[in-house]
């Protein structure tokens, strides 16, 4: 049986730190792969927790903020020229509303293999979704689902599947407590969230573990992984987060999200 499997890449924020890379997520059907979100240094932390960076099938970014996108252009950079590198295959970038837009602005600047990296490369938004990539029995669909944090932000759903297995797994990208990251949510084996900062420093556009939590709730996802966590939230210790989403949530198990995490779905 093929694996389907979930790697955190990435569980810090724009902050710079030794132990934790900003956001990036990493799922894989057997030899089908996808990574959601690509904070600087995610190419580095991918090669040193052995994921293949130049294999990628698909690059879904939810936002503009660059904790969330900024090692996309090294990706694109590093496909086309690394020694060694002969990518064929097509690759798959989707992003929010008026990210092709946004491609092509880059292209002004930094030259056309932005958008002509030499391999065949399709572009979509989160309106264009789903949209479904399929190799042999293993096959990813993703959804974009807006949520409140810019205003184009989005997070996303995917359906992951292998051998005749699926799960359904969600991420939040960033957002704060709404209804549309309930709906992001719903029924989903593996609630991928964000976790910025304590309850007591609330701000908009961001979740606490109490946020997580109801969420997680009222979606009843089935397991949560808590990420993106600004220093707000760490001082208060993983036992006390744990214990805020579980003051809503009640399922077993939530994950305290660190580099290097790995879970078999």
């Amino acid at each position: 049986m093929k694996p389907i499997r979930y790697t955190l890449v990435g569980s810090g924020t724009v902050v710079p730190e030794a132990d934790r890379g900003p956001a990036a997520h990493h799922f894989a059907c057997g030899d089908l792969t996808a990574l959601c979100d690509l904070g600087s240094g995610t190419l580095r932390r991918m090669d040193g927790l052995g994921l293949s960076w130049s294999e990628l099938d698909l690059v879904a970014v939810t936002h503009r903020h660059q904790d969330h996108i900024a090692d996309l252009l090294p990706l694109l950079f590093a496909l086309r020229n690394a020694p060694g590198v002969e990518r064929v295959r097509p690759l798959t970038l989707l992003g929010y509303g008026g990210f092709g837009r946004d491609l092509d602005r880059l292209a002004e600047v930094f030259g056309r293999w932005v958008v002509e990296p030499g391999f065949p490369v399709e572009v979509r938004e989160s309106a264009d979704t789903p949209i479904e990539l399929e190799r042999e029995d293993q096959w990813i669909e993703i959804e974009g689902h807006a949520v409140v944090h810019t205003p184009e932000a989005v997070g996303y759903r995917l359906t992951l599947g292998a051998s005749g297995r699926e799960v359904v797994v969600a991420y939040t990208g960033d957002t704060e407590e709404c209804a549309q990251a309930i709906e992001l949510a719903r029924d989903a084996e593996l609630l991928i969230a964000e976790c910025s900062v304590a309850d007591e420093d609330r701000v908009p556009g961001h979740l606490t573990p109490r946020g997580v939590g109801r969420i997680a709730a009222a979606a009843a996802a089935r397991r949560v992984v808590a990420t993106h966590f600004y220093a707000s939230a760490l001082a208060l210790g993983a036992g006390e987060i744990e214990r805020r989403i579980r003051e809503s949530y009640g399922r077993e198990p939530i994950d305290l999200g660190i580099d290097g995490l790995a879970i078999d779905l």
